[in-house]
């Protein structure tokens, strides 16, 4: 009798740890399973003609104007609470601290392979922004469960509660910094902020730049934003303009301000995009969640404007899908390397799966050691949460920011990095997820 216990005690044994790689495979399996099914149906769908490139492009503007605003809306909206944000407040400083690393691999990528500089501000930013809701959330529901024990952890009920609080907690400053800063880099680095101050001789103690010097913008690239194009060719327009024949004093004073007003014009075009209706959804979204009566009045199903928040819920929805949808389109030929060789998109893949991976994890031991434990909550489910969405695939609106505000062939090159991606994420991710648990 006890022989046989103990032998039913080491089967038992055996098969807890054989589940606990094969299941976090199996989670991060059936996440990716998901995205190249929906995929499917959009390469199917160009194969077919009946979703072209203008096509695309114009259900990316759609989506990115009214299906995407309405999801971050209602998921800040009803997830982000007052009361329980003050115990997670390390999630949203991490969402920085980690777009912070993605833009230092980014920029590291563009200058260890000589990155096109059409490309070289979609690259940065699909390194600093990852799958931070869709991914994370199928992966945690698969570990977590409804109380799962995974080797020596045993996780709740109320650790699966708490999973969508601290997404939500995280998600309130990477999608206000993803509208902000994605839009801008999207545009590529010929025409970034940064390059305002370097064009300018006046700034850097030279002689200012003359009306005749020809306009003081590179020519734009092809379908950009409209409001973009519309400040761009102004610009243009002014710039072209020749000098007064009068010589008189006025005129030399114009002539003096023009690098300035050329600055501002300059600076102002290159941030257009950053003021997007996605970034004040989610701000909108954030400020609903913290005001109690109205968060109430809009998403209880007793409330007085419910009628409103569940049909912006239905509108949303469509969002994710869609997304992924234009990205089996503009995969259907395969992988477009014009921009972005396999080299570059398999370093990115690499670097973003890996190398951010590990530097979260020296992030996890340094917070561990210089914060109190009663600062965070204790759930190891917290902790797991802040480790993943550390060393996530690059996010699917990546591909609807580059159709809305990119290029092109930048979003050839977006499409190849998240194609060699999620390739590797079945594998690469479910190491990085299994030492997660190991350290935890």
């Amino acid at each position: 009798g006890c022989w046989g216990a103990e032998r039913k005690r080491v089967r038992g044994s055996r098969a807890m740890g054989t589940p606990v790689a094969l299941q976090i495979f199996v989670a991060a399996a059936k996440a990716v399973v998901r995205v190249f099914i929906i995929a499917a149906v959009g390469c199917w769908a160009r194969r077919k003609e009946l979703l072209d490139a203008d096509t695309a492009r114009v259900m990316s503007r759609l989506n990115g104007a009214i299906f995407l605003p309405c999801l971050l809306f209602t998921v800040l909206g009803k997830a982000v609470k007052a009361e329980q944000l003050q115990n997670v407040w390390l999630l949203p400083i991490a969402a920085a601290v980690h777009i912070f690393f993605g833009w230092v691999l980014g920029k590291g990528v563009c200058r260890a392979f000589d990155v096109p500089r059409e490309f070289r501000g979609p690259l940065v930013a699909a390194a600093s922004f990852g799958n931070t809701f869709a991914l994370p959330i199928v992966l945690l529901d698969a570990i977590i469960g409804s109380g799962n024990k995974v080797g020596k952890l045993q996780f709740t009920r109320e650790d699966n509660a708490a999973m969508v609080l601290y997404l939500s907690a995280y998600m309130t400053v990477l999608t206000v910094l993803m509208w902000t800063l994605g839009p801008v880099w999207m545009k590529g680095e010929d025409e970034s902020f940064d390059e305002c101050l370097d064009e300018d001789p006046a700034l850097e103690g030279g002689p200012p730049r003359s009306p005749t010097d020809g306009p003081s913008v590179r020519p734009i690239g092809e379908a950009r934003s409209e409001s973009r194009v519309d400040l761009l060719e102004l610009e243009l327009a002014e710039g072209g303009s020749g000098p007064s024949e009068g010589g008189d004093r006025a005129g030399r004073q114009s002539q003096m301000s023009e690098p300035k007003k050329s600055l501002w014009r300059r600076c102002a075009a290159a941030l257009a995009p950053a003021a997007n209706v996605n970034q004040l959804a989610a701000v909108l979204g954030i400020l609903v969640g913290l005001t109690s009566p109205l968060r109430r009045a809009l998403f209880d199903e007793d409330g007085a404007l419910h009628v409103l928040g569940s049909c912006a819920e239905l509108v949303g929805a469509a969002a994710i899908p869609q997304v992924i949808v234009v990205l089996g389109a503009s995969l259907a030929k395969g992988p477009d390397h014009s921009l972005c060789d396999r080299r570059t998109a398999v370093a990115l893949g690499f670097g973003r799966l890996g190398v951010l991976a590990m530097l979260n994890v020296g992030t996890y031991y340094c917070l561990r050691a210089a914060i109190p434990a009663a600062a965070v909550p204790a759930s190891k489910a917290f902790w797991l949460t802040f480790l993943i969405e550390g060393a996530t695939p690059t996010a699917n609106n990546m591909m609807l920011q580059v159709q809305m505000y990119g290029s092109k062939r930048a979003a050839g090159g977006i499409g190849a990095c998240i194609f060699w991606q999620y390739a590797m994420a079945p594998v690469v991710l479910t190491g990085t997820i299994s030492l997660f648990l190991a350290i935890l």
